[in-house]
């Protein structure tokens, strides 16, 4: 028995559509390959992330990938791309009316939502530098957040690195604690207890005071406190 004719159209149609091109098939699996090495890094952390076990999870062989990235250089890279189109999305657009400083801290949020978000790849990326369109976008965004403040141009890009190596850097401290095997994490989490808090006053009474304190303490507040500190300083400096 014959198709019917709406099958027939449908295969007309779809032989119709206008095929991918090369480039375009190559952009696609490359997208497939940076979802599942974010995906790859989540379950394994850092150290999982290597090109053969990318190749086996995509069910590729190593050749294949290779054809794709060069190198794993240029697979973390990518990655390190899509960690800041992930944190721009969060940042949306940024109005004349917004503050400056309302700008940096807008940024920053976003920073450490996507980095601690993805440790694995914070760990592998915080200290790369792209060149891609994402961080020349971000590069931007900052830059011209620094310069509304009334920094000049050479101080501007001084506190545009202090605030970019001072956010990546915590967050890959932060992603750093992420990767410690619970024993270790506890371990690490309740020393300001389990041995300042215990040293004889008489020879450490500042240490014993803060203890508490100190244990009290969480990773976000700190980096929250740098951002500000940065900001302060960058206002100190714009009327200096």
């Amino acid at each position: 028995m014959g198709k019917n004719t709406a099958t027939r159209a449908t295969e007309s149609a779809a032989s119709d559509a206008p095929q991918p091109t090369r480039r375009e098939l190559r952009s696609r699996r490359q997208a497939a390959a940076v979802d599942a090495a974010f995906q790859l890094a989540g379950e394994e952390g850092a150290a999982g992330l290597t090109m053969r076990r990318l190749a086996q999870t995509l069910d590729l062989d190593v050749a294949a990938l290779y054809r794709l990235f060069r190198d794993k250089d240029e697979l973390l890279l990518t990655l390190c791309e899509r960690t800041i189109e992930l944190a721009l999305d969060e940042i949306g657009e940024v109005t004349a009316a917004e503050s400056w400083q309302d700008t940096v801290r807008r940024i920053a949020e976003a920073t450490w939502q996507i980095q601690t978000r993805y440790p694995g790849i914070t760990a592998l990326t915080f200290a790369r530098t792209t060149g891609g369109p994402a961080e020349r976008r971000m590069v931007e965004l900052l830059l011209a957040a620094f310069t509304r403040s009334g920094l000049d141009p050479e101080r501007a890009a001084l506190f545009y690195r202090t605030f970019v190596d001072t956010a990546l850097g915590l967050c890959a401290h932060a992603a750093a604690l992420s990767a410690l095997n619970p024993e270790a994490r506890a371990k690490d989490d309740t020393t300001w207890t389990r041995v300042y808090a215990r040293l004889p006053e008489s020879d450490y009474p500042e240490t014993r005071a803060h203890a508490d304190a100190l244990s009290a303490v969480h990773q976000k507040a700190v980096y929250d406190t740098a951002v500000e500190a940065i900001l302060v300083a960058a206002a100190r400096a714009a009327t200096g």
